[in-house]
């Protein structure tokens, strides 16, 4: 296998995958949904009292109210940093961002001014999202690759998944 492509990311592709690593990837949907769960639980409790209780019920629903504006806070907060960091980067434009080079012995990346390798055996993982397939060399160290429509993207998806063991591939389009 030689494939070379220079890797052009497009607002879609870079919110797509910021999306997929922040929530699927990290994991860190977990505490703001524990965080919601915490505050239901006591602001039922406030609501089991309202009746012994003077000003249970309005503690409850400040309660239940924070338990959900923050996280939707958080996930707004995040949408708008993610917009602000597209057009910092001039996305818009699908500038080339790296270089990604398929061989037999591994993955090479490089840009204007550095040169990376990574054999197939210290990949991390490798995840295809609808528009990009997502080859990490770390936990946190992703790089993308933008899906070519048709067979061109699924024999490429078929070459990586040769070299990666099974549980470091997963294919996430649907």
């Amino acid at each position: 296998m030689n494939y070379t492509v220079q890797a052009r990311i497009t607002p879609e592709i870079f919110q797509e995958f910021a999306w997929f690593d922040l929530l699927r990837q990290q994991k860190r949907w977990r505490t703001p949904l524990l965080f919601l769960l915490i505050m239901s639980a006591f602001s039922a409790v406030c609501f089991l009292t309202a009746g012994r209780v003077r000003g249970a019920a309005l503690l409850g629903g400040v309660l239940l109210g924070v338990g959900i504006i923050l996280p939707l806070g958080w996930l707004l907060s995040f949408y708008l940093s993610l917009r602000a960091e597209t057009k910092k980067l001039k996305l818009a434009r699908a500038p080339v961002a790296y270089t990604l080079r398929l061989t037999d012995q591994g993955l090479a990346v490089s840009n204007e001014t550095e040169k990376a390798d990574f054999p197939w055996s210290q990949l991390h993982r490798a995840c295809r999202l609808r528009r990009s397939i997502c080859l990490y060399a770390a936990p946190r160290r992703a790089f993308l690759l933008p899906s070519e429509p048709g067979d061109a993207g699924d024999r490429l998806w078929g070459e990586i998944r040769q070299r990666l063991p099974d549980e470091k591939v997963r294919d996430l389009r649907h």
